[in-house]
């Protein structure tokens, strides 16, 4: 994603809670063989920044849709229907309604992942560098620069992310400008390396005292939403990058 400023509003970042929204069709583009929407304001996360897009409805006042992807294009999110029932026309007024439950193990899995970093890190004694990461609904991984199985740390690296998950931290979610994000960064032994040179104001995430990092996907309020963190196995990814996967479990 370009640091060009989307037409659309987006939402998730004013509240990752919201769940419904009211909005107006601002444009109707083809994706392949499907149509999309760019619409005024969304609360559709698309792909991005390792996490899965939402999925999701869309109703107009004689149509109605499944969104069955959200995706960047040409720096705006694009809302791609499944089937129409109806006709779809600019300017429509809109009703939009996010698949709540697939946002919320989205949440979960990803503040997991902000959880877990540290937690191996600090169970290795080594400042691991992370190389790769997905966040789906039913799983997440994280792709570490590491020689070697971490198998035998998997109780010990557990127990260090569920402890943090039950201090109930919160989760500060700040955009600062990129030097100070760089400095905040560094206090959590992270960088903004991997940033591109032309983003000048950059998302940063910050688990209170725990953890902080630039980070552009949606996050639960406090860790204790979290439930628990269970590690699901891993595998060697070519030399040198050690894969381990978890999840976010109720209690």
């Amino acid at each position: 994603m370009s640091e060009k400023k989307p037409v659309t509003r987006l939402l998730y970042y004013e509240d990752a809670y919201i769940k419904q929204f009211q909005t107006k069709i601002a444009q109707i583009v083809q994706v392949d063989s499907r149509q999309g929407l760019v619409l005024e304001k969304t609360a559709f996360y698309p792909t991005g920044g390792g996490q899965s897009a939402d999925n999701g409805t869309l109703k107009g006042e004689n149509w109605e849709a499944q969104v069955i992807d959200t995706q960047w294009h040409d720096g705006e999110p694009i809302h791609i229907l499944g089937d129409v029932e109806g006709k779809v026309k600019e300017e429509d007024n809109v009703l939009g309604e996010i698949d709540w439950d697939r946002r919320w193990a989205l949440m979960r899995n990803h503040t997991a992942a902000h959880l877990i970093s540290p937690a191996i890190r600090q169970a290795v004694g080594v400042q691991l560098e992370i190389v790769g990461s997905a966040i789906n609904v039913d799983k997440a991984r994280l792709d570490l620069g590491h020689e070697g199985s971490l198998r035998e740390l998997f109780s010990k690296i557990e127990e260090i992310a569920n402890g943090v998950v039950a201090e109930d931290r919160p989760l500060l979610i700040r955009t600062m400008p990129r030097a100070e994000a760089e400095r905040q960064a560094e206090r959590f032994h992270e960088s903004l390396k991997t940033l591109p040179p032309n983003i000048d104001n950059v998302r940063v995430v910050e688990i209170k005292d725990w953890h902080a990092c630039a980070c552009g996907g949606t996050h639960l309020k406090s860790t204790s939403e979290t439930g628990s963190i269970k590690i699901l196995g891993r595998a060697a990814k070519g030399r040198g990058v050690e894969r381990i996967e978890f999840a976010a479990k109720n209690p």
